[in-house]
């Protein structure tokens, strides 16, 4: 992707801008893709890297240039706000900011958000071949079921296991963006940081809402797993009680075209 196309797709009038900032990533189960400028960004210049090394290495030329657009989008986005981001290249020192990177996943809150992704994944490895929907097994539903195929309880199962799973890892990552930017607002003084800070807190506690919820459903299911299941909603509620009390103003937040 160029410059040219980039100017040329925002153009179009249906975007909301800033919208791509603060959503959870899932494009697939997202209504507002076609209002969504990162997601036009991504149909029409993210490259395949299953290719040659000729093709590999111009791949990776493309991809930097994607991520040197979408710098300046977050540029935009903040000046639409009427905030500036501050320029990190002057007097930046790696290690300091690697060490403040390293605090903050020795954290309670990164520790715990790591624990339940560990705990996601023993889980499923525990269980998956142990439980059954029907005659079927919980592996054979989740690995070769067509889900045109599927009951509809084994399509409210499926679609429990996605919700877990796409979130398992968009947890601790929006926390670490939340806690970071939070970071960087008290070194800082910085608007765009608390803005940014807030906003990414939000999408971690809908988030661990999500999971919340797919979790209790799976333990209506397969109640026969309940002592394992504890363990994680009680890790996930612990969680949203600490972020909403670490930043008490992410419930709020209104982000541009999901909230509005």
């Amino acid at each position: 992707m160029n410059k040219d196309l980039l100017f040329a797709l925002i153009q179009n009038p249906y975007l909301i801008s800033g919208i791509y900032n603060y959503c959870d990533g899932w494009c697939e189960r997202c209504s507002f893709t076609s209002n969504c400028l990162n997601y036009k960004m991504m149909e029409e210049g993210v490259p395949d890297l299953d290719s040659s090394t000729s093709d590999a290495s111009s791949a990776m030329d493309n991809l930097d240039e994607m991520f040197q657009l979408s710098m300046e989008l977050l540029k935009q986005s903040a000046k639409d706000l009427g905030m500036e981001i501050p320029d990190q290249t002057v007097n930046f020192d790696t290690e300091a900011e690697e060490k403040k990177d390293n605090l903050i996943f020795k954290g309670q809150i990164m520790q715990q958000a790591d624990k339940y992704s560990d705990l996601v994944d023993n889980w499923f490895t525990e269980y998956e071949a142990l439980l059954f929907v029907g005659s079927i097994s919980l592996k054979e539903l989740l690995d070769y079921r067509d889900e045109e195929e599927m009951s509809e309880l084994e399509k409210e199962i499926f679609n429990a296991y996605e919700i877990i799973r796409w979130y398992q890892f968009i947890i601790p990552s929006k926390l670490f963006r939340s806690l970071r930017s939070k970071v960087n607002t008290e070194e800082t003084g910085n608007a765009f940081y608390k803005h940014d800070s807030i906003a990414s807190g939000k999408v971690a506690l809908l988030s661990i809402d999500e999971s919340i919820d797919a979790w209790t459903f799976f333990m209506h299911k397969f109640p026969e797993t309940e002592d394992r299941m504890l363990p994680l909603l009680l890790i996930l509620s612990g969680l949203r009680t600490i972020v909403e009390k670490v930043f008490p103003e992410s419930r709020d937040f209104i982000r541009p075209g999901f909230d509005i």
